[in-house]
């Protein structure tokens, strides 16, 4: 991937390209604890038929954290994610979203229509916080517990701890989906990702949840879904209601997959993404 920095407000953000220049625009963009290099197998299967531009969102990767939490909230990031965008490209683009990164999509969509011609949701933008049983509070407390807690002592603790988060072979690919995410510090890895930026993430999804934005949502928007657990309530209800909210929008679940669907099955995301952007295009056309 090719390497590149825009400074907007005085922040610096880190991004990167990949693929070709002439092809369709899409915006790759990350979950909570990630950064860019969480997409390098799908980005690997997308390069021949689209341009790619990955941003470490901040508190991630190699972009630092913002100085407030109203940085944080969606309606105030997107507006500088676009600017930063718009360095790269004045043309309207696509935006993948994992997660997080997939409530940012939604609310990408939202406030610069003109810019987003469809978005795809990787098991982000439909169920936290609204579909999930948890207080605002009870979440914060569990995110920041979890970043103060995630130091391992040896880089085999760290495979084994995030096998969990997967159905996929662990080989050395998979080190490089994940190698970035953390620093070493005195011999044990910890995660990059501050507590203060993950929290007033966190403080952000309650404040402007994701269902606010899908009466706004003007451009095509794909969904995959994780299957594991097979029977869960909260992300059945959570299908129901983005169903029912977005004109156009296409729901895939993939067999055998959890919250990393890109990472299980990224030869079938790819491909449906592919067959999904060429089919609205032909609409278009």
């Amino acid at each position: 991937m090719r390497e590149f920095k825009r400074t907007i407000e005085g922040h610096t953000f880190q991004g990167y390209e990949s693929g070709n220049p002439k092809q369709p625009k899409i915006l790759c963009l990350h979950g909570l604890t990630s950064d860019s290099f969480s997409f390098v197998k799908l980005t690997k299967l997308l390069n021949v038929k689209f341009h790619l531009i990955l941003l470490d969102l901040p508190g991630h990767g190699d972009t630092a954290p913002f100085n407030t939490e109203k940085d944080y909230q969606f309606s105030t990031l997107v507006h500088k994610l676009n600017r930063v965008v718009e360095t790269v490209t004045t043309e309207p683009f696509y935006i993948i979203g994992h997660s997080w990164g997939g409530d940012l999509a939604l609310h990408f969509a939202k406030e610069t229509p003109d810019k987003v011609r469809g978005v795809t949701l990787i098991d982000g933008g439909y169920m936290f916080p609204e579909n999930v049983d948890l207080s605002e509070e009870q979440a914060l407390k569990a995110w920041k517990a979890y970043i103060e807690s995630a130091k391992y002592k040896d880089w085999n603790e760290v495979v084994n701890t995030y096998q969990e988060y997967t159905t996929g072979t662990l080989d050395a690919s998979f080190n490089h989906l994940i190698k970035s995410n953390f620093r070493e510090v005195n011999g044990e890895y910890h995660l990059k990702a501050d507590v203060f930026s993950i929290i007033s993430t966190i403080k952000a999804f309650y404040s402007e949840p994701c269902s606010t934005t899908y009466q706004h949502i003007q451009c095509p928007v794909l969904l995959f879904h994780a299957t594991l657990p097979e029977v869960d309530a909260s992300r059945s209800a959570a299908i129901n209601s983005i169903s029912k909210s977005i004109i156009d929008l296409s729901v895939i679940g993939i067999e055998n997959t959890k919250h990393n669907v890109h990472w299980d099955r990224p030869e079938d995301v790819a491909q449906e993404i592919i067959i999904w952007i060429e089919g609205k295009a032909d609409v278009v056309q």
